[in-house]
């Protein structure tokens, strides 16, 4: 996806809307996991933080956040630090 969906997470609005992002975040990448199980979202999210955790911070990512969207995308919560 080229643009975000949240405009307060968009690099390139900086300055035009209230930024939610710290000065050195430079990109953010906006990644839709879907899954037929609960089981297989939460594994599908925790192989996705430990490939960034692997990367380390030089390579990897600054932050990683979830969000629900207000229950929107389904009923499902997944807290990141209850997946690790």
């Amino acid at each position: 996806m080229i643009a975000s969906t949240n405009d307060a997470y968009a690099p390139t609005l900086r300055g035009a809307v209230k930024t939610a992002l710290d000065a050195d975040v430079g990109s953010v990448l906006e990644i839709v996991i879907d899954g037929l199980t609960a089981d297989a979202v939460a594994n599908a999210m925790r192989a996705g933080i430990a490939a960034i955790v692997k990367l380390g911070p030089k390579r990897g990512a600054v932050r990683i956040g979830a969000g629900n969207y207000g229950g929107k995308l389904g009923p499902h919560h997944f807290h990141l630090k209850d997946l690790l």
